[in-house]
């Protein structure tokens, strides 16, 4: 599920979300009586559904939006509000010029991650940095977007899967690479904890529901063929554009 504009969810100007049939009923509701605009559709495409947000929001000619998976979204806001509630100043004063914002993980907040998913992300990331020639963390599930941004990415985004990680910073660096900036913050740690506390007291710490769930050959497949895939993305749509190099990283 993926969130549109910035802030609160009923401070925002406006919210957007696209959730998939088997979320929960009690979720769409909530979501539907703070006036969010949901989108139901179907599981397994999640590039099609931020395509979706993306579309509304740039329909209402938002200047400024913020695309976040749902479960980092509440993460941040519960664990790093000021710095959640903050990124509007934070943006249009460090970053005034940028279409694309890969909203990052600090070291720290990186560090908190499964090395399963570490070791495919770090790749990732480092393809995009090598291209943009600065470094990137594009892989965190959050990006800010001005409308111009927007306008590149609708135009040229294709895949249905999450490699739009690399797919859409890739689309505005081919327009005009100095608008791909990046930031990082300490409230996109590992969020996926949150909702399995149960099964976390099961197994007795965190640190072994994390072995028992995330080190395994099939999970680093699967993030290892992700990291591939939004590689691959990144080369086509970047493959005549001009790179940079990428110094001291």
């Amino acid at each position: 599920m993926l969130l549109t504009q910035a802030g609160g969810l009923e401070s925002y100007g406006a919210t957007y979300a696209f959730v998939t049939e088997s979320t929960h009923a009690d979720v769409i509701d909530a979501l539907r009586l703070i006036g969010a605009r949901v989108e139901v559709g179907p599981a397994g495409v999640p590039g099609e559904g931020q395509r979706r947000v993306l579309a509304l929001a740039n329909q209402a000619r938002h200047e400024h939006m913020l695309i976040c998976d749902f479960d980092r979204w509440l993460h941040w806001i519960g664990s790093y509000p000021k710095e959640l509630l903050g990124l509007l100043g934070h943006i249009e004063r460090d970053h005034a010029d940028a279409w694309f914002v890969c909203l990052g993980r600090s070291a720290r907040a990186f560090a908190t991650h499964p090395v399963a998913q570490q070791l495919p992300e770090a790749a990732t990331n480092r393809a995009l940095s090598s291209i943009a020639g600065a470094r990137l963390d594009a892989t965190a599930g959050a990006s800010w977007i001005r409308r111009a941004g927007a306008v590149c990415i609708l135009d040229g985004s294709i895949v249905t899967t999450k490699a739009t990680d690399l797919e859409w910073p890739g689309l505005v660096f081919r327009e005009q690479p100095e608008r791909v900036q990046g930031a990082f913050f300490e409230g996109l740690e590992f969020e996926t904890a949150d909702a399995y506390r149960e099964e976390i007291a099961t197994c007795g710490s965190l640190e072994t529901w994390i072995l028992q769930t995330y080190d395994r050959p099939e999970v680093l497949r699967d993030r290892l063929q992700l990291a591939t895939d939004s590689i691959t993305a990144l080369l086509r749509v970047t493959g005549n554009a001009d790179r940079r190099t990428l110094d001291g990283w």
